[in-house]
């Protein structure tokens, strides 16, 4: 008697196919943050690592990513590289870290003042970094924009002035549109003003079209134009001269860094936001997530640009006086200090603890965020 086929070929390879693509979905975000906020993590451990080398602490390892070590890289006369095997960014083993270590060249027998470089040097080096990276982008990478108009509001200035869905606008009064800013940001410094726009038109020659804007009142929930953002492209090389290039990174280094601030404030609320809110504060899961489906329109300048935004973040973050965090590990060497050694030891230590708790509970808040994001819940 022949016996039935109960689960059909087709269901199978369907079945394979649909884990292929789950592992695609989960290996995009993960390389993603392995090769854009790992770096980032080493290159503030990297600071640490020269100043204590300065200040005359030894640093017995170097580990990129954490143990269990995978090999040992680099086994030089007083620090040794290693690569471990959890890729989630990096580590400085300093001698001497134990309480009451003799080592005379141990992080326990430095000063207070070295202590306190040490810490501040991580945070010093990811704004080096960030505000390098701006420059590049600011300067050399600079880009022109092309903003692709999806749709006009009835009524709107936009609508008055002949806009049309499809339309590009690439410059406002005369100056092209950066491809960095935020897309038609300088519109606010004209309201209620007439500016002139440059616009492409599909099948047409480029155009200039002149447009009355909402006062601020008025733009309240509609914005000054009226106009709908489809998509932002690249439309060529943007000319700057060098010092032109070191005041916009500047700014763009300082409004990146003092961003997160606000965006802190705001983070108890990211993960019952409203619905069709986005979430004020994305943690690493929904940065990876994000850079990993925008990668190939991002391109490689976006994705310095990013990074650069992450470095400045990240600098700002450690500054927060929460154990285990840079300005709360200065925090608790000062209280330390004001204490007495023994008191001071004990309050440390309770405070380090509450640190991390308190690190943990958020980035599990915001986590939680990320996933309900991905998931579309809103609460």
């Amino acid at each position: 008697m022949r016996s039935t086929q109960r689960f059909p070929t087709t269901q199978s390879g369907g079945g394979a196919d649909s884990m292929l693509e789950t592992l695609a979905g989960i290996a995009g975000p993960v390389a993603a943050f392995i090769l854009l906020v790992v770096p980032l993590i080493v290159l503030h451990e990297l600071g640490h690592l020269i100043a204590a080398r300065l200040r005359g602490i030894d640093v017995p390892e170097f580990g990129i990513g954490f143990p269990p070590r995978l090999l040992t890289l680099f086994r030089g006369r007083r620090t040794e590289l290693t690569i471990n095997a959890l890729p989630l960014g990096g580590f400085v083993r300093m001698a001497g870290s134990e309480e009451g270590d003799p080592n005379p060249a141990g992080w326990e027998r430095a000063s207070l003042a070295s202590k306190v470089v040490v810490m501040v040097s991580g945070v010093t080096v990811n704004l080096v970094a960030a505000f390098i990276l701006m420059v590049v982008l600011a300067g050399p990478l600079a880009e022109r924009a092309s903003v692709l108009l999806g749709a006009v509001q009835a009524g709107s200035p936009a609508a008055a002035a002949g806009l049309m869905p499809g339309d590009r606008i690439t410059g406002i009064d005369g100056e092209p549109l950066d491809r960095f800013d935020a897309p038609l940001s300088s519109l606010a410094e004209h309201a209620g003003e007439r500016v002139t726009l440059t616009l492409e038109r599909p099948g047409a020659a480029t155009v200039s079209v002149d447009v009355t804007l909402r006062t601020a009142d008025e733009a309240v929930g509609q914005g000054y134009l009226g106009v709908q953002i489809a998509g932002i492209e690249a439309a060529g090389p943007l000319r700057r001269s060098p010092w032109e290039a070191l005041i916009v990174a500047s700014v763009r280094t300082w409004d990146a860094g003092t961003s997160i601030i606000s965006a802190l404030g705001a983070f108890v609320t990211s993960p019952l936001r409203p619905s069709g809110e986005s979430a004020a504060v994305s943690g690493p899961i929904g940065i990876a997530v994000g850079v990993a489906g925008a990668a190939g329109q991002l391109g490689l300048t976006g994705l310095l640009h990013i990074a650069a935004l992450l470095s400045a973040n990240l600098a700002i973050l450690n500054l927060l006086p929460i154990p285990p965090l840079d300005g709360g590990r200065v925090a608790a060497l000062l209280l330390r200090r004001l204490l007495g050694e023994r008191r001071g030891r004990s309050a440390e230590r309770r405070l380090v603890t509450a640190g991390a708790a308190v690190m943990l509970a958020l980035f599990a808040w915001i986590s939680l965020g990320d996933i309900l994001n991905l998931l579309g819940i809103s609460r």
